[in-house]
Order: C-alpha cells, then sequence, then structure tokens
C-alpha cells in the first residue's frame, strides 16, 4: 500500500487526510459563520457553539495530524507542466490554508477558556477552563479566530479555484494527484 508521498505524488496517508480535514474544516467553517449570522437568536446561537466546538474536539486531533504531516513530510515536486511561479503560489496557498487552520485551532478553544467558559462537547458535558478569565486576552483571541476564518475563506476558495482550472483548462494532473497515489 503506497501510504507515504513520493517525490513527484501523494500516498494515501496524504490523500486520506487532504479530503478528511477538508470535509472538517468546511463544516466548522459554515457552523461557524452561521452562529454569528444575522438573524440567529441567543438560544440558536447557543445550541451551534455546542455543535461547533463539539465537532472541532472530535477533528482536533486528526487537523493537528495533516497539519504536522505536511509540514514533516513537504510537498512533492510540481507537475512537468506547471511553471515555477505557478508552484511557488500554489504552495504559498498551501502553506497559507495550512497556517490559518493551525490559528483557529489555537485561538478557538483558548478564546472560550480566557472568556471564563467551559468547551461544550456534544451532550456529554463540558471541558472546563485550566485558565482563569482574561477579557482582554479573550478579545484577542475572539479577533484571531474570526479574522482567521475570513482568511481561510478567502485563501480556501483560491484554492479550490485553482484546483477547479487546472481539471478544466489543464489536464486534471492535480486531481489525479488528490484521488490516487501517483509517483511511486
Amino acid at each position: 500500500m503506497l501510504l507515504k508521498d513520493a517525490p513527484s505524488g501523494y500516498g494515501w496517508l496524504s490523500i486520506g487526510l487532504h479530503w478528511l480535514n477538508a470535509v472538517a474544516v468546511v463544516m466548522l467553517w459554515f457552523i461557524g459563520n452561521k452562529m454569528t449570522g444575522s438573524g440567529v437568536t441567543e438560544t440558536e446561537a447557543v445550541e451551534l457553539v455546542r455543535v461547533h466546538t463539539s465537532v472541532a474536539v472530535t477533528v482536533y486531533a486528526l487537523i493537528w495530524t495533516r497539519i504536522l504531516w505536511r509540514f514533516y513530510s513537504g510537498h512533492p515536486q510540481g507537475l512537468p507542466d506547471q511553471g515555477r511561479m505557478s508552484f511557488l503560489i500554489a504552495r504559498t496557498v498551501h502553506y497559507t490554508l495550512l497556517v490559518t487552520i493551525s490559528v483557529m485551532l489555537i485561538s478557538g478553544p483558548l478564546q472560550v477558556w480566557f472568556a471564563g467558559d467551559a468547551i461544550g462537547f456534544y451532550s456529554v458535558g463540558n471541558i472546563p477552563s485550566p485558565f482563569a478569565a482574561n477579557e482582554r486576552l479573550h478579545e484577542l483571541l475572539e479577533t484571531a479566530h474570526r479574522q482567521g476564518g475570513n482568511v481561510l475563506f478567502v485563501v480556501a476558495l483560491v484554492h479550490m479555484s485553482a484546483a477547479a482550472r487546472q481539471i478544466v483548462f489543464g489536464r486534471g494532473e492535480t486531481a489525479k494527484r488528490m484521488t490516487a497515489p501517483t509517483g511511486h
């Protein structure tokens, strides 16, 4: 089984982590966006926060695994028909996604805890704060989390648009790389 990446393609581990994380991050973004949207009652917002934090706690280790794996294993080489500048832009967008998601993973729980609140986990219970409440840190982390979500949205759109462009106008090599191991 081709688990690890090769110099010219991804292995099953990278492919699986990519798609599982894509689903998790998109789901978390939509829930987070909904809970902070207009027209949401306070009761709905509280429930959406609990759903958001529950899903986040569930996939937390998986997302960190994906981020650490990518930094550890690096990126395969560019595609044969991909120019140097295009490759550098793609890699920069990819690392920007990973760093932004890392900021979200750190700022999310910390903003809750520094508000003096516990993190709700489904109907099982709560994860209490290990910190004393600190309004200034809470506000800073809340801003970082909110702005991180905005950056994540824009950079993810760029990432998906570039992939779609490559599928439609290129030979679809990127899609092939992200659906089955190549270059082994």
